[in-house]
């Protein structure tokens, strides 16, 4: 029976070691490190969560400089915000107000805006893992996230100057004065928006192997896995200029996931991983493009398109001190998040250009360089069959492109079963 609880306290102790929890990464916030590779151990049981939180005024734009929140997609081209749409009707004012800037000669600059703002975020992740046998193992992932975008500030990015046209252009200022009204004539909303709730539920098959059988390290482990992505996340409000969705926007996903350490000295661990996301296409309503000259997150019309959403891979490198002293352990990452360019396809080919509506920026995908830092302290003692871990973790963003710049800090819990010798 020692023989027994002592291997139970090893098993235990090793496991919290060999999962953590998991990241679908998302352009507003520094990626989470991902899995360790799984102990291959019949019917171990592992809970974890954590909760995070950062905030942020500043993006980085497609060429990875630092800008106002709201500008990571470039500035906001309002000259000819109304070309190209149905909205001419001269006797509605805004329509003619819009309708005269447009007349106005052009110059770089004039009538563009640069939008602020501060974006904060609360999430919690929630992971349950439950091993089968013959190293078979069942996953589930589930966050909930409240994402805030307020303190928005509007900046007039015209030239303030003696040359036609100016900051001081009267179609331009008819313009400025009303642009609150204006922006909900056309259905917008440009207040500050609170989106909270459940994100996307991922569920896994995986399959790990630990190989002990080696003189030179002190082992070699490997967990595959593969799933699906439920769009179990509230959806992005087109009306809503700063609405973010919890999750992928309802689209469903199919994830693919390896992972793979080298242990070293008995607390020396290296590895790495790489996870995808395939997504499904979809069909929804969504504010689009109706001039190349256009840009920004501020659109008047809208049509039904089919998403064609581009595929999202992280991958990531990590150095681990484990169980270095009285139980702790620290970890230090580097992780690479990238979303491809989504595709639009509208239902109507006459109102709405394919190439015009998929030059719009916020089509062209992301990419994030992050650091990532954790200390876990791990409570196991020998005899016992159930072992907690907490720990404390810091993510940094480094680089990247049209992201918001938020590092994230946070703590986590961790709670190791094991139920079967």
């Amino acid at each position: 029976m020692k023989n027994h609880l002592h291997l139970i306290t090893t098993i235990i102790i090793i496991s919290s070691a060999c999962i953590k929890g998991i990241d679908n990464p998302h352009f507003y916030r520094a990626t989470n490190m991902f899995l360790e590779p799984r102990l291959e151990h019949d019917y171990l049981t592992t809970f974890n969560a954590n909760l995070e939180g950062g905030t942020s005024t500043k993006g980085r734009s497609a060429h990875n400089t630092i800008v106002p929140l709201l500008d990571i997609y470039g500035t906001h081209n309002i000259q000819e915000l109304n070309t190209n749409t149905p909205y001419t009707d001269t006797s509605n004012p805004y329509d003619l107000l819009l309708n005269n800037l447009a007349k106005v000669p052009s110059r770089p600059g004039f009538a563009t805006l640069s939008l602020g703002g501060s974006f904060n975020i609360v999430e919690s992740n929630l992971s349950f893992t439950q091993n089968l046998s013959h190293g078979l193992l069942l996953f589930f992932h589930l966050p909930v996230r409240k994402l805030t975008i307020n303190h928005v500030t509007v900046t007039d990015l015209s030239p303030d100057d003696e040359i036609f046209p100016n900051k001081n252009t009267p179609e331009w200022q008819q313009v400025l004065e009303v642009f609150n009204p204006l922006l909900t004539n056309y259905g917008l909303n440009a207040w500050p928006t609170t989106s909270k709730g459940v994100g996307d539920l991922t569920s896994w098959l995986g399959w790990a192997h630990n190989y002990q059988d080696t003189t030179t390290i002190d082992f070699v482990d490997v967990t595959l896995m593969a799933g699906f992505l439920a769009p179990t996340g509230k959806k992005r409000d087109e009306n809503k200029l700063f609405s973010l969705p919890t999750g992928y926007n309802g689209h469903w996903a199919f994830p693919l996931c390896a992972m793979l350490s080298v242990g070293y000295y008995e607390w020396i661990t290296f590895g790495g991983y790489v996870n995808s996301l395939f997504f499904v296409n979809k069909n929804q309503t969504m504010r689009l493009k109706t001039d190349a000259a256009q840009n920004g997150i501020i659109k008047l019309a809208y049509g039904e398109v089919s998403v064609h959403k581009g595929p999202l891979t992280n991958t990531g490198l990590y150095f681990k001190a484990d169980h270095f002293g009285h139980g702790f352990s620290f970890t230090t990452a580097y992780s690479f998040a990238s979303q491809q360019k989504d595709r639009l396809t509208p239902k109507n080919l006459v109102q709405f250009d394919r190439a015009t509506i998929n030059s719009d920026s916020m089509l062209a995908g992301w990419n994030m360089h992050t650091f990532n830092f954790s200390l876990e302290y791990d409570f196991m003692r020998e005899g016992e069959k159930i072992g907690n871990r907490i720990g404390l973790f810091y993510n940094l963003q480094i680089a990247g492109a049209r992201t918001f710049n938020t590092n994230v800090t946070g703590g986590t819990y961790g709670l190791d079963i094991g139920w079967y010798i």
